[in-house]
């Protein structure tokens, strides 16, 4: 199991080819280990054994073992992340992954199958709530790249869920219970094999009442699963991400952590708004202490969201050495971990 007695101090990014290794294992060694990251969380379009027909991308068990082993030298926590729900196409258009090619049944929206379609006429694919047959295929998913990551968690995604209760199956039906029935059924499978679970926590939250928009928060009824704990259990990791600025704070941060989950404030490339958030998550950190709160502050995550190529890791690793980079791809990213992570190391003292 996950580790909650040292400060998470993470870094997300997505790799989709297995071309692209070389380049996620420079920055493993000279980034994240000079940095003293302790998380991994690997985002991959991977090759699957137990389907091979129904790969995301090139990258392979063998590819994730390597990248594990490596970690494992730095001491750093390798956590695959599948994401599940939500985010069944490969971007903001109408086309998704191979599976559901085959078995479009298993879409909340098959009517939906082209890369014509996009925002704002639509959003993202996600998988039919109602459909228990998606499970057949996500179950040996989920274990086969925990075991390639030989992994204490699994990050199962859930965020900027749209497609809710619109299908058939779905229709009449509670947005927030599908989407804690869901949790819970994922969670239990992964802590059967002794696995925590890890979400991004963007659809627990009242976009609304909190002052987030429609991605960071949620807008469409699925934020009162906040408050059904018995399937959405507070042994769940939740990652809060937030990328602008927002000036009246984060209450999403504080209503995580006094609902009891050890919650992760998760930042991209912009380093004035994630200073701006850490010093809010500070705050709820030391209510959180003063009144007793279940929950905590867990740490911190850095993201990247452009496929990892070894340009993009040039950029990081440039703005990690002091260096001015510019605009060049990933160096907004590298000022964040360079000034971010030393700030989650004093969640420590």
């Amino acid at each position: 199991m996950f580790d909650r007695s040292i400060p998470l101090v993470g870094f997300h990014t997505i790799v989709a080819k297995h071309e692209a290794v070389d380049a996620l294992v420079r920055l493993i060694e000279e980034g994240l280990a000079p940095l003293d990251f302790n998380t991994l969380i690997l985002e991959m379009r991977y090759a699957f054994r137990c389907f091979p027909e129904y790969a995301t991308g090139t990258v392979t068990f063998e590819d994730a073992r390597r990248v594990a082993d490596v970690c494992e030298r730095h001491g750093i926590r390798l956590v695959p992340l599948l994401p599940c729900l939500s985010h069944q196409s490969a971007g903001p258009r109408g086309n998704p992954y191979p599976l559901y090619h085959a078995h479009p049944e298993l879409l909340e929206r098959p009517d939906v199958i082209s890369d014509e379609i996009d925002w704002p006429d639509f959003a993202l694919h996600s998988w039919c709530a109602s459909n228990d047959d998606i499970f057949e295929y996500i179950f040996p998913m989920l274990d086969e790249m925990a075991d390639a990551c030989r992994a204490q968690a699994v990050h199962v995604g859930m965020d900027e869920l749209f497609e809710v209760g619109v299908c058939p199956r779905c229709q009449g039906k509670d947005p927030a219970a599908l989407y804690a029935r869901t949790l819970k059924i994922l969670h239990d499978h992964l802590a059967q094999r002794g696995l925590d679970t890890m979400i991004w926590g963007d659809r627990l939250l009242d976009a609304q009442k909190m002052g987030y928009s429609m991605w960071e928060g949620d807008r469409f009824g699925v934020h009162p699963a906040l408050h059904r704990s018995e399937e959405v259990t507070r042994d769940i990791i939740v990652c809060d991400w937030h990328y602008e600025w927002h000036s009246a704070g984060y209450p999403s941060v504080e209503t995580l952590i006094r609902e009891g989950f050890f919650t992760v404030p998760s930042f991209w490339n912009n380093v004035e708004n994630a200073k701006h958030f850490w010093l809010h998550a500070l705050e709820a950190h030391f209510l959180a202490n003063r009144h007793g709160w279940p929950g905590k502050l867990g740490g911190l995550l850095c993201t990247n969201w452009r496929a990892l190529d070894e340009e993009l890791v040039e950029g990081m690793l440039a703005s990690i050495r002091g260096e001015d980079a510019g605009d060049r791809p990933g160096a907004g990213v590298g000022r964040v971990m360079a000034q971010l992570v030393p700030k989650g190391k004093e969640l420590k003292k």
